[in-house]
């Protein structure tokens, strides 16, 4: 998607257009088949879970989409990368401070998470800032034409002025995706279909950014559908990246926890850098290798840490009063509660 996008907005894609057509595919894609496939199990959804669902597409859609392409536009990639790549740092403060997650960091499981999640970081950060030689192999494997020549795109990169205000933007964005992990894991972690939460979340997200693409973008142009290279990029992000790629992450939320679906993210740097020197004729250097060496030996730690508490029966995430309350068996309003009465034995003296 990182490639495809790279392409588009050297073509003249409008980031808010995209931000919005992006959400409209998403929801097309997965609302069929929420509907007849987690149809019986959706629970009944009153306005305090309407509520939530509305912050979820603000936090995890909208300002995270929306502020991420706005910073983008006054920084550079590098400060986009890697303030992008805290976010398993700031999800794992967040989980902790909710007590989402159950870390002891005087038990090896507690402390593989937390240096892992260093590690992950730091891998991330040597993938920026390290350069070092060029690594020569990629060039043997380049297409005969980069994706934007192919395009006759021009690049639209240049020096920026008001470099702290993207700073400022990119650190809001990645702070509103790691709230919305935490906040998925803490309402709804017992939801029974995540389909339809999903298809919801992206139904409100699709309001919201058109909204404020309307309001930052008026011309017919920008918004006129053709087959063209965007068209395509409305899709495969749309379809891929939102519908199917926010499914897994809030199935595995679910599963996991929040800081098991944050440990994956810098992953997405490595194959990044991997396609880039293919597609986009991008040279790749050998600390990006390294780093790239790293951010597994992290992901690996997470990974192990995570496998410990599945063994000590610690798989899912703490019990929350307030995700129970909207996935409880309903009926008029009130829970339902199962009551189990014990045989009572014919003598007294007997034990139970």
């Amino acid at each position: 998607m990182y490639i495809l996008i790279k392409a588009a907005f050297e073509h003249g894609m409008n980031r808010y257009v995209f931000v919005t057509y992006r959400q409209a595919a998403a929801t097309v894609a997965i609302a069929p088949v929420a509907f007849f496939l987690d149809r019986q199990r959706m629970p009944p959804f009153d306005i305090k879970a309407l509520f939530h669902i509305f912050m979820l597409a603000l936090l995890g859609i909208t300002l995270e989409q929306v502020l991420y392409f706005s910073g983008f536009e006054y920084t550079t990639s590098t400060y986009a990368a890697t303030i992008t790549n805290l976010i398993p740092a700031i999800a794992f403060v967040m989980a902790c401070l909710l007590r989402l997650e159950n870390v002891n960091i005087k038990s090896p499981r507690g402390q593989a998470k937390v240096i892992g999640t260093i590690i992950c970081v730091g891998g991330a950060m040597i993938m920026t800032f390290v350069k070092g030689p060029i690594l020569e192999f990629f060039h043997y494997l380049m297409t005969s034409k980069s994706l934007s020549d192919i395009l006759g795109a021009k690049s639209l990169v240049d020096t920026k002025d008001n470099l702290t205000l993207g700073i400022i933007l990119l650190i809001i964005s990645v702070t509103a995706y790691s709230a919305w992990i935490s906040y998925q894991a803490w309402v709804f972690k017992d939801c029974p279909a995540q389909l339809v939460l999903t298809a919801l979340m992206l139904l409100m997200g699709t309001v919201q950014c058109s909204v404020i693409a309307v309001s930052f973008e008026r011309s017919a142009a920008a918004w006129r559908l053709a087959w063209n290279y965007r068209l395509l990029t409305y899709i495969y992000s749309g379809v891929f990246c939102s519908a199917i790629g926010f499914f897994i992450q809030s199935w595995c939320i679910n599963k996991r926890g929040p800081i098991f679906a944050a440990a994956f993210y810098p992953l997405s740097s490595v194959i990044t850098a991997i396609l880039e020197p293919i597609f986009l004729h991008v040279d790749l250097y050998v600390g990006s290798a390294v780093g790239m060496a790293v951010i597994i030996v992290g992901l690996y730690v997470v990974l192990w840490g995570k496998a410990q508490d599945s063994k000590g029966g610690r798989t899912k995430i703490l019990h929350n009063q307030m995700g129970d309350e909207f996935f409880s068996n309903r009926e008029g309003g009130e829970r339902q509660e199962k009551v189990v009465e014990m045989p009572k034995a014919e003598n007294p003296n007997e034990p139970r």
